[in-house]
């Protein structure tokens, strides 16, 4: 092994497999969804606090919600925003989003997926080659 990794985009339908359990690429996305509870928001606002980020808690918590942590993960916190060179703050809300990527260990086995799974545009449809090069013949008159 090379100790090189290349990023390789998997769909919903792609299988993982770790060790002797494998998985559709889109129930593992669900399970991580499901899993950001609670009670890993609250280590993410301690961990947050640690570093000199405290958020406060009557931000993070909107009327009659107890759940305050999970909303980084769901609904979002709310925040306001001043852009470089905007004349005021616009509110909005602060959502965190996890990613799932795969890294593969060879660069070929990454061009070979991406030609296996391009799409044919119309025009480069074998089909739509072999109509053009009968229209031109049929187009043609005929010498004789």
């Amino acid at each position: 092994m090379n100790g090189k990794f290349y990023l390789l985009e998997c769909g919903d339908n792609d299988v993982l497999s770790f060790g002797e359990d494998t998985y559709k690429v889109h129930k593992l996305k669900k399970a991580l969804n499901q899993s950001l509870t609670s009670d890993i928001g609250a280590k993410f606002n301690d961990s947050l606090s640690d570093n000199g980020v405290t958020i406060d808690e009557t931000i993070l918590k909107s009327a009659g919600d107890d759940n305050d942590s999970g909303k980084w993960f769901s609904q979002g916190i709310d925040c306001e925003i001043l852009k470089l060179g905007a004349d005021r703050w616009k509110k909005g809300k602060v959502k965190l989003k996890i990613n799932l990527e795969f890294y593969i260990e060879e660069q070929s086995a990454v061009e070979t997926y991406r030609r296996n799974n391009l799409k044919l545009e119309p025009s480069e449809a074998p089909l739509t080659n072999l109509r053009q090069i009968v229209h031109q013949d049929e187009s043609q008159p005929e010498n004789q």
